[in-house]
């Protein structure tokens, strides 16, 4: 019994209770083949081997000749047509032995009406004697009413085992078993397409056998004969409408959509749902999270090889197959789109189609590529699209249109892109609107990156002005994202909320679903850039997982760069780190957000070390991070680097003066020139002038730095005060204890706890300073390295620890760190 360990400690515990003197019932009910046979064999030899005796009995597929004539064969009485037939059969089972009895019936989904009837009636008459009832029934059969039996059974006491397919290892235990050998790599392979169902497995293995495939070895085989009988016999036990859905579907590939098997069935979603439920309850179909799928790819290549090919070809000359995709595009069902272009590939190839239709289907896959995040691929699809000669202008206009949007992803040639952009908008009506809208959008961001914010947002806006008055089905949102995107650059957060809010509406509408996770990835930016880090965090936590759930990661970077700033903010430095290690390691995101992390944890001189790729592209990161600049300046100033605090400082009075108006670049140039040269009117303007509600706490800070350092210890005190009630406003904790550090040295002191109800003793006790000293000490810091991080002195760092050991009854920082693991970190995830 590989793999039904609990399975059979449920038969055990049945079998013990009939020998004990009681009655007990036992459901099993699967998917056809998955072995419950098998398991009511050997219920009846072990309960043969414990002295109890057994009836066996089984139904036929083609139904019973007599009502309740399985149950007369198991109790071995003479079929009298005369005879009350319920009474006959309590009159036998009461001349029985008092010896425990074992009552065993298979494939009840064949039972007659009498027969369930009289098996729930024998329940009740007989419950006090010491029969076990041991009943099976296949859910592979539709309109079987042995399924409102084995409920009303369960509901009353029996207990039920629903057998699912084996685990991978059981499965592969179960191969070597029938081969009495390690099965080699192809015939794993073939093993593993059969998602775990003992019949298949048993048959494919038997019938490669019967027909000397080779079992070792990476060689390809064939599908034997015997196991596509067995697929055979399995769907003919379907319905005829459950038999023509499987069919037409398996033509479509492993995954389809719903309403594709509906249009060619000529019949609606609706309509087409009993054929739905009865194909998953045979262990044929399966839901995915957006659509239908078949269980076993193996039994769906022999469904499909069943249908003609001449059907089959119609079949897919009846669907727009392009159309189906891009809907499943459109609504975010990536993996299920990739699926059917690799599907439609495979049947357009072996059907020897037009080479328009198969470039077709490949521009399509670049398409879904680029959305994938697959950046690579989908520029080779593209451009191989793009190298055959006479396409269809929608073929290569959409081809086009994928590899300007990669190339401006993956951030290549400058020029190159310029170019490329340059030629489709001169072509002008050679090209669609969409495409046309694509090579704005590609010059947009090339100017975004040159830090020409106005020119970028100008392309952008023809671009989406072009997409508007177009109504293009493709890529309809890229024009609004880049233009809300360079808005939140500049903090014109007001203007980006509004085209964000728009395509959110139009998206629900139109059910497009793909461009989710980065209209929240932005939603993030503005929230973190208004202060609200509590909200930033939980937009940027719905974007990963709609990414995640859509697989479109190329907003993902985005959002989990917002979450390493929240965390750092919050003086979750671990949180901040995972995050940071989770963006992708060639962006300037990721290279600004590890170093302003190691400037954290291991100070300036670390960080420095970190910046050269920072450096070289600072002029597009000051661009889209403008307070970025501050923070550049004060690390290289800390770190004796003059020299890159003053091209810092240049780079952004460069950016304010060729983009004048933008109060965040004023702001950032003001600041970063007023830590360069000590200038305290120039920091008084960037605090003044800042949109960014850190940005402004920052500045602020700063020049009541620069005051104190000055003597002018009064004015720094209310500078402070002024960055301290911001910080201590939005939840900027580290932030918040930094300038408490300062106003201490300075004499003064704030009280930075909150009363509130704790228990004595326990986790929920602890204060929050409290529980950031566990946690840093959990993660191996000495007490000296959290003062540090925390801006307390190292004395107060051993007074919070000696009330923590207190509060959770340990006495050592091993046992800290061992409940603090126990506990996870979940609390501390920004």
């Amino acid at each position: 019994m590989r793999g039904r360990e609990q399975e059979w400690h449920d038969v055990d515990g049945l079998l013990d209770a009939v020998q004990a003197g009681k009655g007990a019932t036992l459901l099993v009910d699967g998917e056809p083949g998955v072995g419950k046979t098998r398991l009511l064999d050997e219920a009846a030899a072990t309960a043969g081997e414990r002295g109890i005796a057994v009836l066996r009995g089984a139904l036929e597929e083609l139904g019973e000749l007599v009502p309740c004539g399985s149950l007369f064969e198991a109790l071995d009485l003479r079929l009298d047509p005369d005879s009350r037939t319920l009474e006959a059969l309590r009159t036998r089972f009461e001349e029985w032995p008092t010896a425990p009895v074992l009552a065993v019936l298979d494939d009840l989904q064949w039972a007659d009406p009498a027969t369930l009837v009289a098996l729930r009636t024998l329940h009740g008459l007989l419950e006090f004697r010491p029969i076990g009832w041991l009943l099976s029934r296949s859910t592979g059969v539709g309109q079987d009413q042995s399924a409102s039996l084995f409920d009303l059974l369960e509901r009353h006491g029996a207990g039920r085992v629903r057998l699912s397919p084996l685990s991978p290892a059981a499965a592969v235990a179960l191969a070597t078993d029938t081969l009495g050998a390690a099965p080699g790599p192809a015939t794993l392979a073939l093993v593993d397409i059969v998602g775990g169902n003992p019949l298949l497995i048993t048959e494919l293995l038997a019938g490669l056998l019967d027909e000397g495939q080779v079992l070792d070895g990476d060689v390809a085989l064939r599908i034997p004969d015997r196991f596509t009988r067995v697929v055979r016999h399995w769907i003919g036990g379907l319905s005829a409408v459950a038999r023509n859905l499987v069919e037409t579907a398996a033509v479509l590939g492993r995954s389809f959509a719903p309403e594709q098997a509906a249009s060619l069935l000529g019949t609606t979603t609706a309509a087409l749902l009993p054929a739905v439920e009865e194909s998953m309850a045979a262990g044929i179909l399966a839901a995915t999270a957006h659509d239908l799928a078949f269980r076993h790819e193996l039994v769906r290549l022999v469904i499909a090889e069943r249908v003609p090919p001449p059907v089959r070809q119609a079949l897919l000359g009846q669907l727009d197959l392009v159309a189906t995709i891009d809907t499943a595009m459109a609504e975010g069902r990536l993996r299920a789109a990739e699926q059917l272009v690799r599907g439609g590939l495979a049947e357009h190839s072996s059907a020897h189609a037009s080479t328009h239709s198969v470039a077709e289907l490949h521009c399509v896959l670049a398409d879904v590529m680029y959305l994938t995040g697959s950046l690579e691929e989908a520029m080779r699809e593209a451009e191989t699209v793009l190298a055959l000669p006479d396409l269809p202008g929608h073929v290569r206009d959409r081809a086009l249109l994928v590899r300007l949007y990669t190339m401006t992803r993956l951030r290549s040639d400058e020029a190159s892109v310029r170019t490329y952009a340059h030629e489709v908008i001169e072509a002008g009506a050679r090209h669609s609107a969409a495409a046309t809208a694509a090579a704005l959008i590609a010059l947009a961001q090339a100017e975004r990156d040159e830090g020409r914010l106005s020119n970028a947002l100008a392309l952008a806006a023809d671009a989406r002005r072009l997409s508007g008055a177009n109504g293009s089905a493709v890529h309809p949102y890229e024009s609004r994202l880049i233009s809300a995107a360079i808005l939140t650059d500049i903090h014109r957060l007001d203007e980006a909320r509004l085209l964000v809010e728009d395509a959110r509406e139009d998206m629900f509408d139109c059910g497009h679903q793909a461009w989710e996770a980065d209209l929240s990835a932005l939603a993030a930016r503005s929230e973190l850039l208004e202060g609200r880090l509590d909200s930033a965090a939980g937009e940027a936590q719905r974007a990963l997982s709609l990414a995640a759930d859509r697989a479109t990661p190329l907003s993902a970077a985005a959002a989990t760069n917002v979450l390493a700033t929240v965390a750092l903010r919050r003086g979750d430095v671990r949180a901040a780190v995972r995050h940071a290690a989770g963006l992708p390691g060639d962006s300037l995101e990721h290279a600004l957000i590890v170093a302003q992390v190691t400037e954290a944890c291991d100070g300036p001189l670390k960080a420095m070390t970190l910046l050269a790729d920072l450096l070289e592209g600072q002029r597009s990161m000051l661009a889209g991070n403008p307070t970025a600049s501050a923070w550049l300046v004060r690390v290289a100033l800390a770190a004796d680097a003059r020299a890159v605090a003053e091209a810092a400082v240049a780079t952004a009075e460069e950016l304010a003066a060729v983009n004048p108006g933008f109060l965040a670049l004023t702001a950032s140039a003001a600041h970063a020139r007023g830590l360069l040269d000590g200038d305290r009117e120039a920091l008084s303007r960037a605090a003044e002038r800042a949109d960014d509600v850190w940005g402004r706490a920052s500045a602020t800070e700063d020049l009541g730095v620069l005051q104190a350092a000055g003597g002018r210890h009064d004015d720094a005190a209310v500078s402070l005060d002024r960055a301290l009630a911001i910080y201590y406003e939005i939840g900027s904790v580290r932030d918040s204890a930094r300038v408490r550090k300062r106003l201490r040295a300075m004499g003064v002191r704030h009280r930075h706890w909150s009363y509130a109800d704790r228990p004595a003793s326990g986790w929920d006790s602890l204060t929050e300073t409290e529980w950031h000293v566990s946690l840093l000490v959990a993660d191996g810091w000495s007490n000296r390295k959290v003062a540090e991080q925390m801006f307390i002195s190292a004395h107060t760092v051993a007074f919070h620890l000696r009330h923590i050991y207190s509060k959770l009854q340990i006495k050592s920082r091993v046992e800290l760190t061992r409940l603090v693991i126990v506990r996870g970190r979940d609390d501390t995830d920004g």
